[in-house]
């Protein structure tokens, strides 16, 4: 018996695209019977001699006392042992219930239990184990993070090609649709909305055109949402959550598969934590076999997510003073971003649409990184974006009355 081959002949009868979209080692991938399977079957023994960790005379977990007050509030098995390879079962029921309560009633799509990962870095590396190999098609956003490139070609060695995700009047869905024209075979494209290094959402009318889009595909096409800024959204009347259930409740599973990777990083602002998510829009039948191809190379790669992280977030996302706390934090930035608006219109200094996220985009004429370079001259930090012509400016890193400063400096380089 070949388990890789029965669970890859179960996701085809579940959900032919994902099936037909698996990379060469998302074929092979599946969850052997060893040693945390065999732990959890021996839960209930009397003797469990099956794991390697420590547990101390009470049957719990034995901290060291250099490490436990550290972590005083939280339940010591969770922050001291192992935690599954899909993550605390808490914080993954808590994050399924976030989600759920993002979905408008008329687009709720069935959802696979959301996965913990390392991080959103480690969802798409993940994800790109799964679908991405030497033969897929990958269409990325451009300007887009530049370590987009390093997953999906550096590392899986994926056919690149872009599309624009940002012009003048926002989001560019005309060479999104070129750019989904000009891809063979199973295929996967990227959407980063809000967008780094752009910092933009698009328009509600432009949103559901993009969804529309997306779900006439002919596929088989993987839709993999980056939604690491979901709900930055600093002007009404644009798309403040993901896509994921919209898209999903429009998607035909012999065609289209989508799947987000959102997490604490930016939504809770716990940026060292890494702790973020997996989750599928797929039909219940197909969840099991997907989430087990993603325990089965999160195993063999960081064998689990932080066990500390994780309980941290799980023991947040029930405090009932959270959402009042994000809210203070948006409000912070939103401050900050209409400080930066104001600052750039000022002093004439043209930048892309940006609404959302911790950035500006700001093209420039030359060499970007010979500006960066004197930008660094005259005190200021930037990052030149990719290949393009732009600058990046993340103003989460600056305070509002600092705004003004930082545009004079931009105006008076941009102008010599």
């Amino acid at each position: 018996m070949d388990p890789a081959a029965d669970l890859n002949a179960a996701l085809l009868r579940a959900h032919p695209a994902a099936a037909r979209c698996l990379s060469p080692l998302g074929r092979r991938l599946y969850f052997p019977k060893g040693i945390p399977v065999q732990s959890r079957e021996a839960a209930g023994a009397r003797f469990n001699a099956t794991i390697g960790q420590l547990r101390g005379a009470d049957g719990h977990a034995a901290p060291l006392p250099a490490l436990a007050p550290m972590l005083q509030g939280l339940d010591p098995d969770e922050a001291f042992l192992y935690a599954p390879q899909g993550g605390l079962p808490r914080l993954r029921q808590a994050w399924a219930r976030r989600l759920a309560a993002r979905a408008a009633p008329q687009a709720a799509p069935s959802l696979s239990l959301p996965f913990v990962t390392g991080g959103i870095t480690h969802a798409l590396s993940l994800l790109a184990d799964l679908f991405v190999g030497p033969e897929t098609n990958v269409l990325l956003p451009d300007p887009a993070w530049d370590n987009y490139v390093h997953i999906f070609g550096t590392r899986c060695g994926a056919r690149l090609h872009s599309y624009r995700s940002v012009g003048p009047a926002g989001l560019d869905l005309g060479a999104l649709e070129a750019g989904l024209a000009g891809l063979e075979g199973p295929a996967l494209v990227v959407l980063n909305l809000p967008s780094n290094p752009g910092g933009y959402a698009p328009t509600l009318d432009q949103a559901e055109q993009l969804a529309q889009l997306l779900a006439a595909q002919p596929g088989p096409l993987v839709v993999l949402l980056d939604d690491a800024y979901q709900g930055m959204v600093w002007e009404g009347g644009h798309l403040a959550q993901s896509l994921l259930h919209r898209l999903g409740a429009l998607a035909d599973p012999e065609r289209l598969l989508v799947v987000s990777a959102d997490g604490a990083t930016k939504e809770l602002f716990f940026f060292g934590g890494r702790v973020a998510f997996a989750t599928f829009a797929t039909p219940p039948a197909a969840a099991p076999a997907l989430e087990e191809k993603l325990t089965a190379a999160i195993r063999v790669s960081v064998s689990c997510a932080s066990s500390p992280a994780q309980a941290m977030v799980a023991t947040a996302l029930a405090d009932p003073g959270l959402q009042a706390q994000r809210d203070a934090q948006h409000a912070d930035l939103a401050a900050r971003w209409r400080a930066l608006r104001a600052a750039l219109a000022a002093e004439g200094v043209e930048a892309w649409p940006f609404n959302a996220a911790f950035f500006a985009l700001l093209p420039v004429q030359g060499d970007p990184e010979a500006l960066r370079r004197a930008l660094l001259a005259d005190g200021l930090g930037v990052v030149s974006a990719g290949a393009g012509q732009n600058l990046r400016l993340s103003y989460a890193t600056l305070q509002a009355d600092e705004m003004a400063p930082v545009a004079a400096i931009l105006a008076k380089r941009l102008r010599a």
